[in-house]
């Protein structure tokens, strides 16, 4: 009888997950063949699975068309590192804080700081936008950044404090006794055995500044991030080029898989390590 349950459990779960792998893949693999196809095989009935006669010129159309500016993808770059490094330096001091200093109301402070998360982000895109236009931080690389930083600020906390409450705290006082400061404790301490989770707080900043759509549409307009440029090829009556806007986002995406590819072991340590308190 357990025999037999267990096997109805392993058949339930494997199609539960064939089912997942398959919702995931088939859209990038539709934006990879995409890229490949003329445009007229693209938009054509019924859609093709393999392109028939596969071609690079999306690409070579991409990089010279006038109207991309491919300028863009630099852009979202360094938005997207600063906001990660704004991100690093704001919920490393407060998670490090919450983990090892003790004061009234800390439970209140955590709550609050996940209450944030919560926060739609169309609920503040107006009052964003008022504030940035007085501040002159409208339509500048640094007010993105300092609102990406923000929206994953919260998060980013929990996580590294959950971080920092896995690492024994007579490490740091031994350290202290051989003369260290606190802030030397962090960095020559806490931060390097630290590292899986500052690593999956990096990549979690990175992916959702560099994916980011909504606030960078409203809160620019000539600095442009790759999000907002690939809205281009969506012309006035609603007509859509799909193959170079299957190309661009291909190119958007590859850089980033790569990166991926390379630190998700230090990603799922990390997102794992902070969820475990020794």
């Amino acid at each position: 009888m357990n025999t037999t349950r267990h096997r109805l459990v392993q058949v339930v779960t494997y199609t539960l997950v064939i089912i997942w792998v398959v919702f995931t893949i088939t859209p990038l693999y539709w934006l990879l063949s995409s890229t490949f196809k003329p445009t007229l095989e693209a938009i054509g009935y019924p859609p093709t699975l393999v392109p028939k006669n596969p071609t690079l010129g999306n690409f070579k159309l991409l990089f010279t068309a006038a109207r991309f500016n491919f300028k863009s993808y630099g852009t979202s770059m360094v938005i997207s590192l600063g906001a990660m490094c704004i991100n690093l330096t704001v919920a490393t001091s407060a998670g490090y804080g919450l983990s090892r200093i003790k004061f009234k109301g800390k439970n209140i402070v955590m709550t609050t700081i996940l209450l944030f998360q919560m926060v739609p982000v169309l609920a503040t895109l107006i009052p964003l936008y008022q504030t940035f236009s007085r501040l002159g931080l409208y339509n500048t690389r640094l007010g993105l950044m300092l609102i990406y930083a923000t929206q994953t600020a919260p998060m980013n906390t929990w996580l590294l404090k959950g971080y920092f409450d896995t690492i024994p705290y007579a490490i740091e006082e031994a350290a202290q006794i051989d003369g260290l400061s606190r802030i030397q404790t962090l960095f020559r301490i806490a931060m390097p055995i630290a590292a899986p989770g500052l690593s999956a707080s990096a990549i979690f900043a990175f992916f959702r500044a560099w994916n980011e759509y909504m606030i960078a549409m409203t809160m620019t307009s000539t600095v442009r991030p790759y999000t907002v440029e690939l809205y281009r090829f969506i012309g006035e009556q609603g007509d859509v080029d799909w193959s170079l806007l299957g190309t661009a986002a291909f190119v958007a995406i590859l850089p980033i898989f790569v990166l991926f590819s390379f630190f998700q072991k230090y990603f799922i340590i990390g997102m794992s390590g902070g969820a475990i308190k020794s």
